[in-house]
């Protein structure tokens, strides 16, 4: 997503229209994970939201990785607005070569990046690497309960008339079972995926 437009509107739907979600599934895996300090790690991070979010629930720093230098700026903005400038930082870099180090991460999470991540089993494969002996990784996509995702998809439908008949469906490869499928080829055997009605989250540990 290296063009300006795009970046801008990206930006203004995760602000304007998205931004309930954040909190939201920030609150969630800090709950079923019990993980409330060390390294939480935003992958595709966008603005930063999600990160953030885990940031100013708990008493984790955030990694904010992206490999967009203009999604990055706006993280960064975004952290310096939330008071979080200490507690969170930018990273340019690529999900499928993680320049951290081996257990370095308590807490990995991504929102709606998966899409974009060219080889899944390799880029899987990084993020167990990179948790610590009893990290969680939170990776995926929803629109929340239904009182968040009611009011996203009014709003989508006056921007994007393939959202006036509902929630758009799935990228084709991105469905539950092709992930499954990826998640294995990484070697990685203990994993739930949870289903949504609007998408759906994939979990593991080390």
């Amino acid at each position: 997503m290296g063009d300006k437009q795009d970046v801008a509107a990206f930006l203004a739907i995760s602000r304007d229209v998205f931004a309930p979600l954040y909190p939201y599934y920030a609150d969630t895996f800090i709950y079923q994970s019990g993980i409330r300090r060390g390294l939480c790690l935003d992958l595709g991070c966008g603005g930063g939201q999600l990160g953030l979010s885990v940031a100013a629930a708990s008493a984790c720093f955030a990694v904010l990785l992206d490999q967009s230098p203009a999604m990055l700026q706006a993280a960064v903005r975004g952290a310096a607005q939330q008071g979080l400038a200490k507690r969170a930082v930018p990273l340019l870099a690529d999900v499928h070569a993680l320049p951290l180090q081996d257990g370095s991460v308590d807490l990995a999470v991504s929102r709606g990046s998966l899409m974009f991540w060219k080889d899944l089993p390799k880029a899987f494969a990084e993020v167990r690497r990179v948790l610590s002996p009893k990290g969680r990784a939170y990776l995926g996509g929803g629109l929340g309960p239904p009182l968040i995702r009611e009011a996203i998809c009014r709003q989508m439908a006056g921007r994007d008339p393939r959202w006036a008949q509902g929630i758009p469906p799935p990228r084709p490869g991105t469905e539950p079972e092709t992930h499954a499928k990826f998640l294995r080829a990484a070697g990685i055997e203990h994993f739930t995926i949870t289903r949504e009605d609007a998408g759906h989250w994939i979990t593991f540990g080390k």
